[in-house]
């Protein structure tokens, strides 16, 4: 049962920098694989195309990128998904005709790029996603807000860095990647006093800090 509220006291170790020991405790809400990436085929599995830390950062310890042949299977599923919905809509004479297949092209084109195109790193104290990266246990903000597509998580840290991300894809993506970035998460809500909403807290399975309990055990609601 995921606790309610946690003491400074009671938060896992910090790991290494450098090397990532010790690996932080298993988070809540994982959904990917828990196979090793080398048996993984949906994901990138070839080192040369590992990305590189952010500067002045330690060490890539964990990464995630779609395969060609997961984004491509993607592809194809959009593609199928609006050829469908075309034919309900407009009958199946639809997709007879030529621009109906430049609209596959083009969905089919967009999704690959889109899975492909999104990568996931993590260090010891860092993730990074889109070109972006935060520093985690030096997080100010952490908030959930939802959208048609589902929850999305934004990290926003001390150095006035910003990183959002679909919660379903971090969530499906590597196990140390995902428990490296919730420990970060962890530390600097509890410890460091971190911003957050209570859609987080539900997202994520995330306790509230100990100061966040008044005397009679009942919550102040601090994040509201």
């Amino acid at each position: 049962m995921a606790r309610q509220y946690l003491g400074v006291g009671e938060l896992p170790a910090r790991p290494d920098p450098e090397t990532g020991l010790p690996r932080p405790p298993r988070a809540p809400w994982f959904i990917g694989s828990d196979r090793p990436f080398q048996e993984d085929s949906n994901r990138e599995r070839d080192p040369a195309r590992a990305p590189s830390p952010p500067p002045g950062q330690g060490p890539v310890l964990a990464w995630y990128r779609q395969s060609r042949g997961g984004a491509f299977i993607g592809a194809v599923m959009a593609g199928a998904l609006v050829a469908g919905l075309g034919m309900l809509t407009r009958g199946i004479d639809s997709i007879t005709f030529w621009f109906s297949w430049v609209v596959l092209a083009v969905v089919m084109g967009v999704m690959y790029a889109i899975l492909r195109g999104d990568c996931f790193s993590a260090g010891a104290e860092w993730m990074a996603s889109k070109g972006k990266w935060v520093r985690t246990y030096e997080l100010v903000e952490v908030t959930a807000h939802t959208s048609g597509t589902g929850v999305y998580v934004t990290l926003k840290d001390s150095g006035d860095r910003e990183v959002e991300y679909k919660f379903t894809d971090l969530g499906g993506s590597d196990r140390l990647l995902f428990d490296l970035t919730y420990n970060g998460i962890l530390h600097s809500v509890i410890a460091g006093g971190a911003k957050t909403n209570p859609l987080l807290h539900r997202a994520l399975k995330l306790p509230y800090p100990e100061s966040a309990r008044s005397a009679d055990g009942k919550h102040l609601d601090l994040d509201e």
